[in-house]
């Protein structure tokens, strides 16, 4: 899935992005290309590079052209609907190198999970929902802290040096967010949970 934009021509970027992708490199490929919107999708062949086929799309275009490309999984013609959302949710991470779906799955994972918090579908209490109202009123940082420690797995030396903080401020800060709302630390899976809904509603 290919996204081109230049200047205030992003519709005019998108149509000939597909006049380069169906005939611009020597051959043929209109029943395998496709432009919705100002979205190219193509089917490449297991054998090509998709990467480098892009990359080969964006030397056709102007250089003011800005190209962004998300790129499915290898897929069957049963699967090809699946390959195709992946290639979507790559392209809306894509900042403008391409992004491949079997690299990027666990931001694919997350994204979908941030696109659930955005939907009002996450729980409204809990540990995590209670640290963020809580910053939210009272200025604190238990929110950074705790990601920072879930991060560095308890670690208190390096996630303190993440935060920039002497390791005493971060017993500190939890000793007093363990005060606000209970903290199931011991419990690996509540530990997951947290972390996961901490990366999210970042």
């Amino acid at each position: 899935a290919v996204q081109a934009h230049a200047g205030e021509g992003e519709h005019g970027a998108a149509v000939l992005a597909f006049q380069r992708a169906t005939a611009g490199f020597g051959w043929s490929r209109p029943g395998r290309s496709a432009l919705f919107g100002n979205v190219l999708y193509t089917v490449i062949p297991a054998a090509d590079d998709a990467v480098q086929w892009v990359r080969s799309l964006v030397r056709e275009l102007p250089a003011e052209a800005t190209v962004l490309a998300g790129i499915g999984g290898p897929a069957e013609a049963t699967q090809l609907p699946t390959s195709r959302q992946e290639a979507d949710e790559c392209l809306a991470l894509s900042t403008g190198a391409p992004v491949v779906y079997d690299d990027a799955w666990a931001q694919v994972l997350l994204h979908r999970l941030a696109a659930v918090a955005e939907a009002g579908r996450l729980p409204t209490r809990g540990p995590i929902s209670n640290i963020l109202r809580y910053d939210a009123e009272y200025g604190t940082q238990y929110a950074a802290t705790l990601r920072a420690w879930l991060a560095a797995q308890g670690d208190v030396r390096a996630a303190a040096r993440v935060l920039n903080v002497h390791p005493n401020t971060l017993r500190y800060r939890m000793q007093k967010m363990a005060e606000v709302t209970p903290l199931p630390l011991d419990d690996p899976e509540q530990r997951l949970a947290m972390a996961i809904a901490l990366r999210i509603t970042r």
